[in-house]
């Protein structure tokens, strides 16, 4: 079944949340404790609302459900203070993939690519030139898939104590990379560029 990929809208934050909270617990049992899974749940969340505000973040839906997430910023992501060591400060030109989750019911069926495809068209067209995000550990292998390279190791610092291990990746944006994704991939109007917090 073809994915609808849609800009969220405030009434799917709900919807949005369980999805997300189901896939990191699920996908991410294998690789951290749950104890820590739990605490960045609570510290962290798994999205910053704002971004559907500012029309920065897509859904994906399979029958009529929400099946995955992501956005994107150009600014320093909210829970940068808690990362170390610290990510460099905005130069103008790298986005910020955000909250890419799927839920863990339809993995493997091109969903992540999607989304993944979409928001790149979005930094693209805002004038980004690089993208990166910081992965959770089981997600790595499916960015490097993507075409994303390590950049630096780093933890986030949970409660003052815990460290929930990650890593920063990155890859280059195309000029006109919107002309890639078929049409029917992603039913949407173009949003504007994001200004998120």
């Amino acid at each position: 079944m073809d994915a609808l990929i849609r800009p969220a809208r405030p009434d799917d934050l709900e919807e949005l949340l369980a999805m997300q909270q189901r896939s990191l617990r699920a996908l991410g049992a294998p690789f951290y404790e749950a104890e820590l899974v739990e605490a960045a749940l609570a510290e962290l969340g798994t999205m910053d609302p704002r971004l559907i505000a500012q029309r920065s973040y897509l859904v994906a839906e399979l029958g009529g459900r929400i099946a995955g997430g992501a956005g994107w910023t150009m600014r320093a992501p909210s829970y940068g203070h808690l990362l170390r060591p610290p990510m460099p400060p905005p130069d103008g030109r790298t986005g910020i993939v955000r909250s890419v989750y799927v839920d863990p019911c339809v993995i493997r069926q091109g969903l992540a690519r999607s989304l993944l495809a979409a928001v790149e068209a979005r930094l693209a067209e805002g004038g980004a030139t690089r993208a990166e995000l910081v992965a959770t550990i089981p997600s790595v292998p499916i960015y490097a898939a993507l075409g994303y390279a390590p950049v630096a190791d780093h933890v986030l610092v949970l409660g003052g104590r815990m460290e929930f291990p990650v890593q920063r990746m990155g890859r280059a944006l195309m000029a006109g990379i919107a002309s890639v994704i078929p049409p029917a991939a992603v039913a949407m109007p173009n949003p504007p560029a994001a200004t998120p917090a």
